[in-house]
């Protein structure tokens, strides 16, 4: 069975030799600790949604993503990714101003063509990656019934964010003692980007897009051990250069991807969040997830 691990240390140290601060850098440790806190735990779920500004049928699925939301508050995590030259190409300059931003990274193109998403049309999307690999692409109809069963599974981690100017410390607790072997992945979502969206026969200029996937922090194992205790604490620290993260999605446009035109950056610190998660590295699935605000 594949397993995913984004090379993000590599492809993002591309870019940056001339600078002295590398967007991220990485420390970790481990201890065990006795806490009473591990009950304020609950479940929380992922649903990568796969999607596109020139996607006519996509916004009701973002609707209908909205509505569960709603029904569940943030123990659903959505993050939407914009993949293909289909549905999320930017129009040519002699179109604009319709369609000129370019919402795809490096990363939601290498899920989408890890996972095979989109072959199977869009709207499509993830819920925790279950059913890896052969009935894991969920159509937007099946989101609400799947993400209900995924939220009454017992969990055996908490995961907690901390942020601060340049540096993200994420905390997973181990609540009950389990054996495998885990990845943690932490990436950054954007929300309230309003640009060009189709939407059925119309064409939305101020559409407002939400969390839209910017960029991936760190994926790696969660420890070096797959023995697990109840208590056990395990704590990463990730130092982070936005500028460079964002100029690397610029190059990535202009110079990569299909049909780009590195119109890729505009960020806003004040909408950008942090999402983390673990997934059993057997199975693909997602056990576990937490979102905090960048600033």
């Amino acid at each position: 069975m594949k397993k995913i691990i984004l090379p993000v240390l590599s492809i993002l140290f591309m870019y940056s030799c001339d600078v002295v601060e590398s967007p991220y850098t990485k420390n970790d440790n481990t201890t065990i600790i006795d806490t009473s806190s591990n009950n304020s735990f609950v479940k929380k779920i992922i649903v990568e949604e796969f999607t596109g500004h020139l996607c006519p049928g996509c916004p009701e699925a973002a609707r209908e993503l909205d509505l569960i939301s709603e029904v569940y508050g943030d123990q659903v995590i959505p993050i939407a990714m914009h993949v293909t030259k289909s549905f999320a190409r930017p129009y040519t300059s002699s179109q604009a101003p319709k369609f000129q931003y370019d919402f795809r990274t490096f990363w939601g193109d290498y899920i989408d063509n890890f996972y095979e998403v989109s072959l199977d049309g869009l709207p499509r999307g993830m819920v925790n990656r279950i059913g890896y690999p052969n009935n894991h692409k969920i159509g937007w109809q099946e989101w609400a019934s799947t993400i209900e069963n995924e939220l009454a599974k017992e969990i055996n981690f908490g995961i907690s964010i901390e942020t601060s100017e340049n540096n993200i410390s994420v905390n997973t607790t181990v609540t009950e003692s389990i054996d495998g072997n885990f990845n943690i992945a932490v990436c950054l979502i954007e929300d309230n980007i309003v640009n060009w969206q189709k939407d059925s026969t119309a064409e939305v200029s101020d559409y407002i897009h939400k969390h839209v996937l910017r960029s991936y922090l760190m994926e790696e194992s969660l420890s070096n051990s797959s023995n697990y205790l109840s208590n056990q604490e395990i704590n990463k620290s990730i130092s982070y250069n936005l500028e460079n993260l964002e100029q690397y999605n610029i190059e990535y446009s202009e110079n990569t991807v299909e049909l780009g035109n590195g119109n890729a950056g505009g960020w806003n610190e004040d909408y950008l969040y942090v999402v983390a998660y673990i997934y059993n590295t057997s199975t693909n699935e997602i056990v576990q997830a937490e979102k905090q605000k960048l600033k």
